[in-house]
């Protein structure tokens, strides 16, 4: 056959005749091509589903006493099928199978025709289940386009529920400039950063995170993330019941590899914050599978000391006055989630004026350009470095630009968020 001429003949297969009597497909074949309908004919009951399968006919005619998969089991596995269940189905049945055809009924089928078959009778039933089926077709695409409004709908209520976890306003201590980026791949995102005094405004807290997955799941997990992790930092830890504990303090390593006692004013609550935080989601929410890679960062702004710890997430940089990398902010511990009773140590550091501390997530390593290739870590260290900024603010202008620009008309590949603190000055 002419490969056009079997296309156009598929295209016209509008009905399906399933029927083991030669002698009834013959008369209904005559019938139906005399109303203008194209038929296609199944002797089985496995054929007549695999066409069903295939061609999604307008409607179906199927014997009661069809070989092979019974017509019982046709009317279940269409039924059971969101496509194929609002194909209308027509029993052919004898005066003998009333119970059958309720029993099929009951499951699915719409109608039914009785040997001898009237031929008006039969057209007429056609044309009502052709009208039948246009409606069902009509009433399940509104459906559907009111579900993904609903979806659109909820999904727009989380992300502006998510934005909201965002700090409003970053802290602007006095000598500092504090600035932000966030850009989520998707409605929602995994990642997230916060900034906040601790230790009653004597201390500013950065954090930078991002979760293991994407979208809602992901999502979800950021917003329990970011909250515990605030919530056990702003808790208030007394001055005095601090010095008393003594030996009890945190620690941190030096570049020397010697350890020394951190200040005591909100190093308790620096470590309790992660270190809770890990407790909680493991012990409750293990199942999830979810952890977050996670920087927080504890700045004494009178002197630039920096006390951190760093959950398994992309080293911060530290950019001297001059532009150039002074050091990275490597793990001081594994991903917020992923380890029970996980050890975390407090690292240091310290800014000295013109500094600039840079925090970011993978997304920015991880872009991706029309062609695949990532941006890498290699471009980000080149991009930080091309010159001295004058603000925080340019510096994350920069890479954002340069980054959008490698993207370019590829979709973004994973959420982006950087961080900037600068001490003036």
């Amino acid at each position: 056959m002419d490969p056009i001429a079997d296309i156009t003949a598929r295209e016209k297969e509008k009905l399906l005749v399933i029927c083991g009597s030669e002698n009834d497909r013959c008369f209904l074949t005559r019938c139906l091509d005399e109303a203008g309908y194209a038929v296609v004919i199944s002797c089985t009951g496995d054929q007549g589903f695999e066409q069903i399968e295939v061609h999604k006919p307008e409607v179906v005619l199927l014997d009661l006493h069809v070989s092979g998969l019974c017509a019982r089991q046709i009317v279940e596995k269409m039924a059971a099928d969101e496509i194929l269940r609002i194909i209308p189905v027509i029993l052919l049945a004898g005066r003998d199978d009333m119970d059958a055809v309720e029993a099929c009924l009951s499951l699915g089928a719409d109608d039914y025709l009785v040997r001898p078959y009237s031929p008006t009778l039969l057209k007429a039933q056609v044309r009502e289940f052709q009208q039948i089926r246009m409606r069902r077709l009509e009433q399940r695409e509104q459906a559907r386009l009111r579900l993904r409004e609903k979806i659109e709908h909820d999904v727009e209520i989380a992300r502006d529920i998510q934005l909201s976890f965002l700090p409003r306003e970053l802290p602007k201590p006095e000598g500092w400039e504090v600035a932000a980026y966030f850009a989520p791949a998707r409605e929602v995102a995994g990642d997230f950063y916060d900034a906040f005094s601790m230790a009653q405004g004597r201390r500013v807290g950065f954090v930078i995170a991002d979760v293991c997955d994407k979208g809602v799941g992901a999502a979800l997990f950021m917003a329990l993330t970011r909250s515990l992790t605030r919530a056990f930092a702003q808790q208030n830890y007394s001055l005095n019941l601090m010095e008393g504990i003594g030996d009890d303090l945190p620690t941190a390593a030096t570049n020397g590899g010697r350890r020394r006692k951190l200040p005591s004013i909100g190093s308790m609550a620096l470590q309790n914050a992660v270190v809770l935080t890990n407790n909680y989601i493991t012990t409750n929410h293990s199942e999830l599978n979810y952890f977050a890679t996670l920087f927080f960062g504890m700045l004494d702004p009178l002197t630039g000391a920096l006390a951190y710890i760093n959950g398994g997430h992309c080293p911060p940089i530290i950019l001297g006055c001059d532009g150039e990398v002074k050091t990275t902010l490597k793990a001081t511990g594994t991903p917020v989630g992923m380890l029970p009773d996980a050890q975390y140590t407090i690292g240091e550091a310290q800014l000295e004026p013109g500094d600039i501390l840079f925090g970011y997530s993978d997304g920015i390593t991880d872009a991706r350009n029309p062609a695949g290739k990532m941006f890498g870590e290699k471009n980000m260290l080149a991009l930080l470095q091309q010159k001295p900024v004058e603000s925080a603010q340019e510096l994350l202008q920069r890479v954002k630009t340069a980054v959008g620009e490698h993207i370019s008309t590829a979709d973004q590949y994973d959420d982006i968020t950087m961080i900037a603190v600068r001490r003036l000055e």
